[in-house]
C-alpha cells in the first residue's frame, strides 16, 4: 500500500492523501514507463527536432550579441563625433587667434563640425586615424602660436589686440554682419565693413582690449556719409596698426587723448546718426600696405561663436571704400 500526497498550490487549503494499492502502483508505473518510451521513440524517430532547438538558441544568442556589438559601436561612433565636433570648436578658435596675429593657418584648418557618426567599421577606422591627424596639426600650430614673440614684428603687440564683445554677448544679437547687403537707407547693395549688434539702449560699451582714445562725440556734418549715419562715435587705437570704431552710441564716456584698460567703459548703446532702433556698430580696421582695411570684427570676438569655420574661410574682400578721416588715425 503506498500513500500518494497532493499539496494544492493554496497554502490555505489541505493537501489530498491518494491510498495506491498494488494493482494502482503497477499500472501507474506502466503509464509512466510507456510515457517515457514515447518520448525516447518520438526524439529517435526525429533528431532534427533536438539540433533545431539548439540552432534556435544559438540564434538568439548570437542576436542578442549583434545588438550589444551594435549598440555599442554606435556608441562609439556617437562619442567619436562630439570629440570631432570639440576638436573643431576648438580648431576654430585657434584659426580665429592664428588670424587676428596675421598668422596663416595649416591647409584644411580649421575643419567643419560633422554632422553624422561613422556608420560603418571601415569610416570609423578612417575617423580614427583623420581624428589623430587633427590632434597633432592642432598641438603643433598651438605650440607656433605660444611660441610667438610680443610685441610682434608684424607691428602690433598681443596684449593691445581686441579679443572681446564690446557690449555683453547675453543681450546682443548680430543684425547685419560683414559684407554686402541691402542697405535700409538706400535699398542697394552696400558693403558693411562692421558688425551691428541689436542692444537694449543704454547698454555698456566696452573696450576690447586698452587703446587710446582719438575720437569721441558727434560725427561732424562735413564727414563723408558713411561716417555720418554713425552719428555718436567713438574710435580707439590700440596700436600702430589696428583701430575700432564704435558707431550709433547715446553719449560716449569718454574723451579725447584717454586711454583705456581692457573692459573700460567708453560709452552706451543709442540710435543716433541712421539707427532706427537701439544698436551697436563695430567696425575693426588693420593697416596694411598703407590702407587702412576692415576685418570681420566676429574674427577678433573670441569670448562668442559669432563666426563659424565657413565664414572664417569665406571672410569677403571690402573694395575700395573711403579713406579713414583724419580724426580717426
Amino acid at each position: 500500500m503506498s500513500l500518494l500526497r497532493i499539496h494544492p498550490g493554496d497554502p490555505g487549503r489541505k493537501s489530498i492523501s491518494i491510498e495506491i494499492g498494488p494493482r494502482g502502483g503497477a499500472a501507474l508505473a506502466g503509464v509512466l514507463l510507456a510515457c517515457g518510451a514515447s518520448v525516447v521513440l518520438g526524439l529517435a524517430g526525429a533528431p532534427h527536432v533536438i539540433s533545431d532547438a539548439v540552432d534556435a538558441a544559438d540564434r538568439r544568442a548570437i542576436r542578442e550579441t549583434a545588438q550589444r556589438g551594435a549598440e555599442s559601436f554606435a556608441s562609439v561612433g556617437r562619442r567619436a563625433l562630439a570629440l570631432g565636433n570639440r576638436l573643431a570648436a576648438d580648431e576654430l578658435f585657434l584659426a580665429r587667434v592664428g588670424t587676428i596675429l596675421e598668422i596663416v593657418p595649416p591647409d584644411g584648418f580649421p575643419a567643419d563640425p560633422g554632422d553624422a557618426a561613422p556608420p560603418t567599421p571601415a569610416a570609423m577606422e578612417r575617423e580614427a586615424a583623420n581624428l589623430a591627424r587633427r590632434a597633432r596639426v592642432f598641438e603643433l600650430f598651438r605650440r607656433h602660436l605660444a611660441a610667438l614673440p610680443g610685441p610682434l614684428q608684424a607691428g602690433f603687440d598681443p596684449v593691445s589686440v581686441p579679443s572681446r564683445a564690446p557690449v555683453e554677448p547675453s543681450s546682443s544679437v548680430p543684425i547685419e554682419l560683414f559684407g554686402w547687403h541691402a542697405s535700409e537707407v538706400t535699398r542697394r547693395d552696400e558693403f558693411c565693413a562692421g558688425l551691428t549688434l541689436a542692444s537694449p539702449a543704454g547698454t555698456l560699451v566696452m573696450a576690447p582690449a586698452a587703446g587710446l582714445v582719438l575720437y569721441a562725440g558727434p560725427v561732424s556734418r562735413h564727414a563723408d556719409a558713411t561716417w555720418r549715419r554713425l552719428g555718436t562715435i567713438v574710435v580707439l587705437a590700440h596700436d600702430a596698426r589696428t583701430r575700432t570704431i564704435y558707431g550709433h552710441l547715446a553719449a560716449p564716456l569718454v574723451r579725447k587723448g584717454q586711454r583705456v584698460a581692457r573692459g573700460g567703459p567708453i560709452g552706451r548703446v543709442g540710435t543716433t546718426g541712421f539707427a532706427v532702433t537701439p544698436r551697436l556698430y563695430y567696425e575693426v580696421l588693420r593697416l596694411a600696405n598703407e590702407r587702412w582695411v576692415p576685418r570681420d570684427p566676429r574674427i577678433f570676438v573670441l569670448d562668442v561663436d559669432w563666426i563659424g569655420a565657413a565664414g572664417l574661410r569665406g571672410e569677403p574682400t571690402p573694395p575700395e571704400l573711403p579713406s579713414l578721416p583724419i580724426f580717426a588715425r
